[in-house]
């Protein structure tokens, strides 16, 4: 994953600052070293939770974090393999930065029913049997009868 990065970050490097340089400006600069930034952050922070930890007589204290494991740890990598993608698709147009907004719209999806559960409480449904007509009303008692009733196995 070393190489990886290397050679993600050193191909957008030389081919955008070096061969492209005259369609260079400061909005894309900026996009790419911000995400650059984030991207190493967490390049770093995974590479320091992976590495097992010693105390000072060689006795290992913490084996270092499964990178496998779901959880954070995937989401992290999904976020260095967009900014990967990103930085060599924005090699062939600028609207290629439009690709990290798949990181809010996946947020979105994953935790929107937990958020909407959360402001939208779920009523008791008193106010769905005020409204129901007489031959709702009916429906529903018969069905509430059936369900009661005890049921024999042949």
């Amino acid at each position: 994953m070393d190489k990886v990065y290397l050679l993600v970050n050193g191909l957008y490097i030389v081919v955008r600052f070096f061969f492209q340089y005259s369609s260079i400006n400061w909005t894309e600069s900026i996009m790419y070293f911000l995400s650059l930034a984030l991207e190493s952050f967490l390049y770093v922070n995974l590479y320091q939770v992976s590495r097992p930890r010693y105390d000072a007589s060689g006795v290992l204290m913490d084996a270092g974090t499964d990178l496998g494991q779901p959880g954070l740890v995937s989401y992290i990598f999904d976020f260095i393999y967009i900014s990967w993608a990103t930085h060599v698709l924005s090699l062939a147009t600028k609207w290629a930065w439009g690709l990290y907004m798949v990181i809010p719209a996946y947020a979105a999806v994953v935790f929107g029913p937990y958020v909407r559960d959360f402001l939208l409480p779920k009523g008791d449904g008193a106010a769905s049997k005020e409204d129901e007509t007489e031959q709702e009303r009916k429906r529903r008692e018969k069905k509430e009868r059936k369900k009661n009733r005890v049921k024999y196995m042949r």
